[in-house]
């Protein structure tokens, strides 16, 4: 992280298992992994506890260039949700990382990723 606690390039890799909603079919569902402190960036405690980790995802609509970013910290015998609204930048950030990962995996455009997925899906319904 800056000097302002917002996201680099360094602390976020996108994995490569990516999916789309089904529910619009507009929205590219990714699993960021956290190469930040991140008890420090959200004010969690998950240091003390050996079985305590963050998850977080993000869901980005290329069509309407939105994103949002759900944390889940997993405890051996419970897990929590919260929502993180990233700033301007870090937004940006995350959508370019996006990006850069289906321009890699799939040679595509976001966009590109979702039309795909909804070609597929008429094909296979036969419609």
């Amino acid at each position: 992280m800056n000097q302002n606690g917002k996201f680099t390039e360094d602390d976020l890799v996108v994995d490569q298992d990516i999916q789309i909603d089904d529910d619009i079919g507009q929205e590219i569902i990714v699993y960021f992994e956290c190469w930040f402190d991140v008890d420090e960036k959200f004010n969690i405690n998950t240091a003390s506890d050996e079985n305590a980790w963050l998850n977080m995802y993000g869901r980005y609509n290329p069509f309407e260039d939105t994103l949002s970013v759900e944390c889940e910290i997993d405890r051996e015998d419970s897990s929590s949700w919260f929502n993180y609204i990233p700033t301007e930048s870090e937004s940006q950030l995350m959508k370019d990382l996006i990006a850069a990962r289906i321009q890699k995996e799939y040679n595509q455009t976001p966009k590109e990723f979702c039309e795909q997925f909804f070609d597929e899906d008429l094909q296979i319904g036969g419609m």
